[in-house]
């Protein structure tokens, strides 16, 4: 499973990647009225933004990593953007009449859901370039 993810066109990555983004922009700032509302547990909000930024995270990671010669994406810059377009979101929500609101805990579960991504996207990447050269040598 892990080769056949690595193994995916760039130009499928990147596409999969801007729909993945085009995904999170639609539940962000869509009304709350237009959404579910399905009571889960107490603080199902945060962890829903925590995956939601773990799938970001990883998938841009993923998306920009292409190429074993070419430069490897910079992760901090990487984190840097995945947690500002949360912040954007968040600052669109809260100058939307939307019935939605800017929270910082938010915030601080996109971040943690982003670095979550990137952690699970370095292992992965770490784990296939052994698999790799285990097959070579």
């Amino acid at each position: 499973m892990i080769k056949f993810i690595f193994s995916i066109k760039p130009w499928l990555r990147i596409t999969i990647g801007l729909l993945y983004l085009v995904l999170i922009v639609l539940l962000s700032l869509l009304p709350t009225s237009d959404l579910p509302d399905i009571p889960l547990f107490s603080g199902e909000d945060k962890w829903i933004h925590s995956c939601m930024y773990l799938g970001l995270g990883f998938i841009a990671c993923w998306s920009l990593d292409f190429s074993e010669k070419a430069r490897k994406p910079h992760l901090f810059l990487l984190l840097t953007g995945v947690f500002m377009w949360g912040v954007l979101m968040e600052v669109l929500q809260r100058l939307m009449s939307n019935g939605r609101g800017m929270e910082i805990l938010d915030m601080v579960a996109n971040m943690v859901g982003a670095v979550a991504g990137l952690i699970l996207y370095k292992l992965l990447a770490k784990k296939q370039s052994s698999m790799a050269e285990a097959i070579k040598g």
